[in-house]
């Protein structure tokens, strides 16, 4: 089911809870004696917030995995970095064909896993987009620092002189989620369950030292609903909060 043509939207709106500290690193190393050398991520008021990207990664690599266990053998699931479901090449032999462009853009959809379907590729739109989750209306927040020691590879110990210090956001702390698909056939909707589950079981952690116990997320008071051809002008011109809440999520 490609985009071009409206057919149902989904839309799942919540909190997402920090059951332990999360670090997100803003990417920029601090010279100021006085700061943290590794801060987290913030948006133009200053304040820490999960990245819409981050999260979309994150959930996509942790699918990926489970869709090529033998417990969901009705998906197909590829491993999009290493082995892609469709190839370069492939594609460049659909376009020889000179298709009218809906034709050959079905023509690679159905060559696509159900994970590239839903989350995109490089040849393929994104059917599942992931907002910025900003800190809760009137939400406090706390930023614990932390200190890290650099591991030598070689010797597998701690490197001489190489201590460092990192911030993190407070367990606790209450974040906004919002994720929407658009055009998602039937059998996908299997799929934003099995995210749901997960995000909603703490299953998924998000940002840096992960393995050091940090990261863990909790969907919680989430709400889950669909627009169809039969309610998308109710939802235009009266809000999401007119339309009923799906059951079963």
């Amino acid at each position: 089911m490609l985009l071009h043509k409206f057919s149902n939207k989904y839309i799942i709106q919540g909190t997402l809870y920090a059951k332990t500290p999360i670090h997100i690193g803003s990417g920029k190393e601090n010279f100021d004696p006085v700061l943290a050398d590794n801060g987290v991520v913030r948006n133009h008021k200053g304040e820490p917030f999960l990245p819409g990207s981050s999260l979309k990664g994150v959930i996509r690599s942790y699918i990926e995995r489970i869709l090529k266990s033998e417990v969901y053998k009705d998906f197909r699931s590829c491993l999009i970095v290493n082995d892609p479901c469709i190839s370069d090449e492939k594609i460049k032999t659909i376009k020889i064909e000179q298709l009218n462009p809906e034709d050959e853009a079905e023509k690679i959809y159905g060559k696509l896993c159900d994970v590239c379907q839903l989350f995109g590729c490089n040849h393929f739109a994104s059917k599942l987009q992931i907002r910025d989750a900003n800190l809760k209306s009137g939400e406090n927040v706390y930023i614990d620092m932390r200190n890290g020691v650099a591991i030598d590879r070689d010797t597998g110990t701690a490197a001489h002189g190489k201590n460092y210090d990192f911030e993190c956001v407070s367990a606790g702390t209450r974040f906004d989620f919002y994720m929407s698909a658009d055009n998602i056939e039937e059998k996908h909707e299997g799929i934003l369950k099995l995210i749901v589950s997960m995000l909603r079981n703490g299953e998924i952690r998000v940002g840096g030292k992960t393995s050091g116990g940090l990261g863990s997320i909790e969907l919680q008071d989430y709400k889950v609903c669909k627009i169809t051809t039969d309610n998308i002008r109710t939802y235009l011109e009266k809000g999401l909060e007119a339309i009923e809440e799906e059951k079963g999520w």
